[in-house]
């Protein structure tokens, strides 16, 4: 026998929003990010789900070192269940190319009225089209342990560029600094990654390591890259530097005192300034005294996956991370990232800026190297190729293997499957 139940008007009103809160909830838009992680989106996600409660942002979290190969493997192969991708901006290219990322050209106005610099709209494009919103930029600091220079009666680096040290005069101060007890001399924060060191060999004169009018050609076994390697790999041999550590164990190793000079980007900063033992200072990169200042810079971008079954959601999170000047700011605010957007920017200048007095003038600095010394990585269909085979072989090198060998073995490599991609 069915079971009438009778409500009254308040219960009969109290139960359709019950219902109809359970079909709201159900019908919230979930965006799936894929990034190598977290933390830096937070206050950004936060924000942005509460100007919009039915969309909601996860996060797919893989190693830096897969982030290439989850978008090959699985954007390659149709997967729907990816919305946004954390991209590199020097991918992009090759990840066009082959249709892994969507076409966002119909934006390139709004991104430029967000992002002036006329670079920031070069990094996410390709072939006259924009396949990304820009959202930082970076470049490079060196950081020192003042404790550890005043211990070797080491005179602070100057904060003018115009006042660099030279890569000599740096390793003159890392053995002294060395010798008077500090574990490591000088050491860098990527230190087998491309992106950090191809400034090594744009400062020397040898080139970015690609050549030809597609950048798809090898250049690596100049004379120029062979002993601008060999001083590299001499850091390493001569004890300056250490062998064996990953970059997150060289942040580590700074923020623990070990080491007197650090070459690194901005976004450890947080860490460094939330450590109570570490007193340190920043200065300008050094430089080949017979070449030029050069920094690397290019950052993340954010990327829609044209198989997504939300890309308005997803771009609505994207846009809302590049184009709004808060939303910009906030995925700066945990990690010290430089954000493109230029209103996002002077709220991070400001900030950053009140740290001069404790630390150098670290927004100066990088103003300066934006403006006058920054060098993109290649921009070419080859890179993400190109990129893997020379972290390997940096690799190799700083662990002890022979320059010119590894350097003429990966050459060959390059060569091979550079032209695949022709």
């Amino acid at each position: 026998m069915t079971k009438l139940i009778r409500l009254s008007s308040a219960a009969f009103v109290a139960a359709t929003l019950i219902f109809a809160g359970a079909a709201q909830a159900q019908e919230k838009t979930t965006v799936t990010f894929l990034a190598d992680e977290e933390a830096p989106f937070k206050p950004a996600i936060e924000a942005f789900e509460k100007l919009h409660p039915d969309i909601e942002i996860v996060f797919q979290i893989v190693p830096w070192n897969d982030l290439n190969p989850a978008v090959e493997s699985r954007v390659g192969q149709g997967d729907t269940t990816i919305d946004l991708i954390l991209t590199d901006t020097p991918r992009i290219p090759a990840f066009a190319s082959k249709g892994y990322l969507l076409d966002v050209s119909e934006r390139a106005d709004a991104i430029k009225a967000a992002n002036p610099t006329p670079v920031d709209l070069e990094q996410v494009s390709y072939n006259g089209k924009v396949y990304a919103y820009p959202m930082w930029t970076s470049t490079q600091l060196l950081f020192y342990n003042r404790k550890l220079l005043k211990s070797a009666s080491i005179e602070f680096p100057s904060g003018d560029p115009s006042k660099r040290l030279t890569w000599d005069e740096l390793l003159q101060q890392a053995a002294a600094a060395q010798k008077a007890g500090a574990k490591w001399g000088v050491t860098f924060q990527q230190l087998d990654r491309y992106y950090q060191l191809q400034m090594l060999f744009e400062s020397a004169g040898a080139g970015p390591g690609l050549k030809g009018d597609a950048l798809m050609e090898s250049d690596i076994t100049s004379n120029g890259w062979i002993s601008t390697a060999q001083w590299y790999s001499g850091l390493f041999s001569k004890g300056l530097s250490p062998r064996g550590v990953t970059p997150e164990q060289a942040v580590d190793q700074f923020i623990n005192g070990e080491v007197a000079f650090m070459i690194g980007g901005t976004f450890p900063m947080g860490r460094y300034n939330a450590a109570k033992d570490l007193d340190y200072g920043v200065a300008p990169v050094p430089y080949f005294k017979d070449g030029k200042p050069v920094t690397p810079t290019g950052s993340l971008a954010l990327a829609l996956n044209p198989h997504s079954q939300h890309i308005d959601a997803a771009r609505a999170f994207a846009e809302f991370a590049s184009l709004n000047a808060e939303g910009n700011y906030l995925t700066a605010s945990v990690y010290p990232l430089i954000p493109t957007n230029s209103e996002a920017f002077k709220t991070y200048a400001q900030k950053l800026g009140a740290d001069t007095a404790k630390i150098g003038p670290a927004i100066d600095i990088i103003n300066y190297e934006l403006q006058n010394t920054a060098v993109s990585r290649p921009r070419t269909i080859g890179y993400v190729t190109f990129e893997t085979v020379m972290n390997k072989a940096f690799g190799d090198i700083r662990n002890g293997a022979d320059v010119s060998e590894t350097l003429k073995a990966t050459d060959q490599q390059l060569t091979r499957q550079l032209s695949r991609l022709r």
